[in-house]
């Protein structure tokens, strides 16, 4: 996987391209973590337009640092997502790890600003089944 960063002001757009492997999501977490350690204000936005999903080499990795990413504010925003990602992060997704995703990068330098409750679906609650009740 290739990562090139572009900075303006606040926003950092990652943009990723080549194979999702566990080497390169090792590179990517570090990345990510040295520049929030110098600029912890920092917006952050990954475009996944062309990234390509090979195999599980490297998406359990990938997904711990997305969720460690997910828990920060603002919420990191995910852009040009493909249908094999948007799954994966379907079956991640969860209140505390929404992963918003978005059609283009002005929409999700529009969501920063204008934040939701949450950033996702919500998730069905799931119906208490009640117990019989004991004689």
């Amino acid at each position: 996987m290739i990562m090139r960063a572009k900075q303006d002001g606040k926003v950092v757009v990652f943009e990723l391209e080549g194979h999702l492997e566990f080497e390169s999501t090792v590179k990517f977490q570090e990345a990510c973590e040295d520049l929030l350690t110098k600029q912890p204000d920092t917006r952050l936005v990954f475009n996944f337009q062309k990234l390509k999903f090979v195999g599980s080499s490297g998406i359990n990795h990938f997904i711990t640092t997305m969720k460690e990413l997910l828990s920060m504010k603002p919420t990191p925003k995910m852009i040009h997502v493909s249908t094999e990602f948007d799954k994966i992060f379907n079956a991640y997704r969860t209140a505390k790890y929404p992963f918003p995703v978005y059609e283009d990068l002005n929409k999700a330098l529009i969501a920063f600003e204008t934040p939701t409750e949450t950033e996702a679906p919500k998730a069905k609650k799931k119906k208490k089944v009640s117990e019989p009740p004991t004689l």
